[in-house]
């Protein structure tokens, strides 16, 4: 396989005041996520929808991607829209990310 990249470049808002750049060294194919297990700063830890964030306030599927993580051999990176990612909790807490980066386990589906 030859090495590809991804980029994730997500806009400043107002979820996300700082915007994100960032570009990570592909190690497999994109496939659509739409659960992931995940810890927030300020909540609970589980199992959250995830949806990519869109300038006009719609969403889109978010995409996971094996990625190489110096630190932790592969990890999944999950990336949304130009606004990043919207992530929502069983209990309907909302919280934005730029990106994720997971252990392959924390894909649910």
């Amino acid at each position: 396989m030859t090495s590809s990249f991804v980029t994730v470049h997500v806009e400043e808002h107002d979820a996300l005041p700082d915007g994100c750049s960032q570009r990570f060294r592909a190690s497999g194919e994109a496939r659509p996520v739409h659960h992931v297990t995940y810890e927030p700063e300020d909540g609970d830890a589980g199992t959250w929808e995830v949806h990519g964030a869109l300038a006009d306030g719609t969403t889109t599927t978010a995409v996971a991607r094996p990625v190489d993580d110096s630190s932790a051999g592969t990890s999944i990176l999950v990336v949304g829209g130009d606004h990043g990612l919207r992530l929502t909790s069983t209990t309907g807490q909302v919280v934005a990310e730029a990106y994720l980066l997971l252990a392959p386990t924390a894909i649910i589906d």
